[in-house]
């Protein structure tokens, strides 16, 4: 019984580590969430675009992120800006990363989360795609 015990925690060690396990394919990941951001920006057609805005207050980890996304006239977005109350050495340090992904991406799809702000980076992505709604 011992030595059944013994194999079960090794077995459940063992399979931990895997699950943790550095994934080789990162890179291959990134380039092709690049290339699917490439080919799935959306925009609106030129003669019908106008510079426009959206804002969103959505709940983060540190209390209300506020948002607001700036289109340009072609409908891609140019900039965010952000309002929030996030811990300073986790959730405010991710939000710039999130904001320059976001923007380089024209939108939250494809975007990862940041490392140890998992809550700050799904309400930043979340008042985002918010702001993107109501500016339509």
């Amino acid at each position: 019984m011992k030595n059944l015990n013994k194999f079960t925690l090794v077995a459940a060690m063992a399979f931990t580590f895997a699950a943790c396990g550095n994934n080789a394919n990162t890179a291959e990941n990134k380039d092709a969430a690049d290339k699917n951001a490439a080919e799935n920006t959306e925009t609106v057609p030129t003669e019908e675009a106008q510079p426009s805005a959206g804002e969103a207050t959505v709940a983060g980890y540190g209390g209300d992120i506020k948002v607001k996304v700036n289109f340009g006239k072609d409908g891609v977005i140019e900039s965010i800006d952000t309002d929030h109350t996030e811990s300073e050495d986790i959730g405010a340090k991710a939000i710039p990363e999130l904001t320059d992904a976001i923007v380089e991406a024209n939108g939250t799809e494809g975007v990862d989360n940041v490392s140890g702000a998992t809550v700050t980076s799904e309400a930043f992505k979340s008042a985002v795609d918010e702001a993107i709604a109501n500016a339509k």
